[in-house]
């Protein structure tokens, strides 16, 4: 199956590459009529991003629950590098996510960039290698990872994904 790598879009997706702590890079990817990727931190520059861009649906690299605990879909996902959310670090990515998404007015799935380039055939363990394959100017791992957040749910929103576990959305194997 060919892919879009840089789909034009009349409506905008957003992709987030989440950080654990606000002093971290998080990832932002808006891809709409053109394709813009960005570094922020705080979590008002976040939800500023999202609200600007007023998106038809956002993606985030990060796992949305309430209770932590491990999943099927942890599970499931540990094959293509997942760590588990009851570590110390993925505890308080859980916990950013909660907050965050409790602040975006729009529809928010969850995505694994990782497992979607490997799924893709596009892994490579260079950031840089996998931006040149899909054309985009990355400046750090955390913007391509948004990128792959976007472009998932950008395949999500063209019925070309699946969901496993608790509703982790990955590419389809075709």
């Amino acid at each position: 199956m060919a892919f879009n790598w840089r789909p034009k879009l009349e409506f905008a997706i957003v992709g987030i590459d989440l950080a654990a702590l606000p002093k971290n890079s998080t990832g932002i990817c808006i891809i709409s009529k053109e394709i813009f990727l960005y570094t922020l931190y705080k979590d008002e520059e976040i939800i500023e991003a999202i609200e600007e861009a007023k998106p038809k649906i956002v993606a985030i690299d990060a796992p949305l629950m309430e209770k932590i605990r491990i999943r099927q879909a942890d599970k499931m996902l540990k094959k293509y590098g997942a760590m588990p959310p009851t570590m110390a670090s993925m505890k308080q990515l859980v916990k950013r996510a909660n907050k965050l998404i409790k602040k975006i007015e729009y529809d928010v799935i969850e995505v694994f960039p990782t497992a979607s380039a490997k799924i893709l055939g596009i892994y490579d363990k260079d950031w840089r290698k996998m931006a040149t394959t899909i054309g985009i100017e990355a400046k750090n791992k955390h913007e391509l990872d948004a990128y792959l957040a976007a472009y998932t749910a950008y395949l999500y929103l063209n019925g070309r994904t699946e969901k496993i576990g608790e509703g982790v959305v990955v590419p389809k194997v075709f």
